[in-house]
């Protein structure tokens, strides 16, 4: 390894290389970056390190001969390259990276501008879903919610409506949690709940932004993506209704540290793809 890519972000660090013509992705949670320095020194003492995230400044500070990059251009060179890489035709989107919190951007062939930031993303995700369930560990946490019935906890348009024509679709959410009121509901459907509460709350302030700067589509990223197929269909779940393309790019949690690595490479004059 020649050179390698770090996103150092909240919660977890995500960290790519290129070796014999592909590309390798790792990540770590970031309460054990003294384990990421061990493996760097141990794997590849002499590789340029090329490092992003709000955690950048800690890994500077224990490896002081590595390059520190801003977080919001990090994410903008990665995601080009991973767009174009993927062959994803876009001129113009909304690009919602769901970390730890979400942040929302807009960006074209030109500009790369943060809109708008939320505290609802993976980092609620964790920490209530762990409160009310019990349950800590991320992808454990995405298995169950995948078996989950969010009905069964939360209170659904048909049923305000019984017997008589709703004023929107009976498949919306009138309330999240309304049924869960004696705290007895199975950990299943909690989390599913708890996943589309949050996919609801991104997709609504996502397709409001759409609408204001006139495009269509919404590209996704973040580690709180990885794996996690119930968000993403929750995410889905209102295209028709609200007229938006979602796009969910392979290894978009790693679009940081892609343009992290890119940057580098540019800036030594070896990036040429």
């Amino acid at each position: 390894m020649k050179a390698i890519g770090i996103d150092a972000g909240g919660t977890l660090t995500k960290v790519v290389y290129e070796e014999q013509g592909r590309y390798h992705y790792k990540t770590y949670d970031s309460k054990e970056l003294l384990s990421v320095i061990k493996w760097l020194e141990l794997t590849s003492p002499h590789a340029e390190l090329y490092v992003t995230g709000g955690r950048a400044g800690k890994i500077k500070s224990l490896i002081p001969d590595c390059t520190v990059y801003p977080e919001f251009k990090a994410v903008e060179v990665g995601t080009r390259w991973l767009l174009k890489d993927q062959k994803h035709n876009v001129d113009r989107s909304i690009l919602v990276n769901i970390g730890t919190g979400t942040s929302f951007f807009i960006m074209d062939q030109r500009d790369f501008t943060r809109v708008l930031g939320s505290g609802i993303g993976g980092g609620m995700f964790m920490g209530l879903g762990a409160k009310l369930t019990g349950v800590k560990d991320f992808n454990e946490m995405v298995r169950l919610s995948a078996k989950g019935r969010r009905a069964s906890v939360d209170l659904m348009v048909n049923e305000i409506y019984e017997g008589q024509e709703a004023p929107v679709p009976e498949y919306l959410t009138a309330a999240n949690f309304a049924k869960y009121q004696d705290g007895k509901a199975r950990k299943e459907d909690v989390l599913r709940s708890l996943t589309n509460m949050m996919a609801e709350t991104i997709i609504l302030l996502a397709h409001q932004l759409s609408q204001n700067h006139k495009t269509r589509s919404i590209a996704f990223i973040g580690s709180t993506l990885n794996s996690n197929l119930p968000l993403k269909e929750d995410l889905s779940q209102f295209k028709e209704m609200l007229d938006y393309d979602p796009i969910f790019m392979e290894n978009g949690a790693f679009s940081g540290s892609h343009g992290a690595l890119c940057l580098g490479l540019k800036a030594q004059g070896d990036f040429t793809k």
